[in-house]
């Protein structure tokens, strides 16, 4: 993603689900493996939250998923909310996937009705509405939230026009 100048920003957040089957969790589904996966245990519809302890823009949400191996289990629809907590939550969008397998990008850097290029919330829930075959239970193999990468020069003017690297780093209490 760094050629589409993205960061990965899940690790910012703290994650919770609706329900999970022993050894199927939140470290299952944070983990860059493929053969681990979150599953849900319990009544539909099952939910990923997201929260934030700062505002965040996000340009996508990717998913990963693999339809051959999972098959009744792999989501056919998901529903994204987002907002400050969860009072106020406002669905941004929702996708329809067909037999899904691998990555699935939701882009959120194009015009939404919320406004903006990028979706900025505290909270984002991912709502699973369906599964393929009429499935109870989903596995979700990966999770990415991807924010637009900010980077500063020290020449830029942020930090003032010092003449010095010792000057500018003393500029700013951290």
């Amino acid at each position: 993603m760094e050629e589409l100048k993205l960061v990965d920003i899940g690790a910012l957040g703290a994650w919770s689900v609706s329900s999970c089957k022993v050894g199927s969790g939140i470290k299952e589904l944070r983990e860059d493996n493929p053969e681990s996966f979150w599953q849900s245990d319990g009544a539909q519809p099952h939910y990923l939250d997201i929260h934030f302890s700062k505002k965040v823009s996000i340009s996508r949400i990717s998913i990963f998923t693999d339809f051959a191996r999972d098959e009744s289990y792999t989501p056919s629809k998901i529903t994204f909310l987002a907002g400050n907590g969860f009072h106020d939550l406002i669905e941004v969008t929702t996708v329809e996937l067909n037999q899904p397998s691998g990555w699935t990008h939701i882009p959120f850097d194009e015009e939404q009705e919320i406004g903006g290029k990028c979706l900025k919330t505290f909270l984002v829930r991912l709502l699973i509405l369906a599964n393929h075959q009429h499935g109870k239970d989903t596995h979700l193999r990966a999770v990415k939230i991807y924010s637009p990468m900010t980077t500063y020069s020290l020449n830029s003017g942020i930090l003032g026009s010092f003449t010095s690297r010792k000057l500018q780093s003393e500029a700013v209490i951290r």
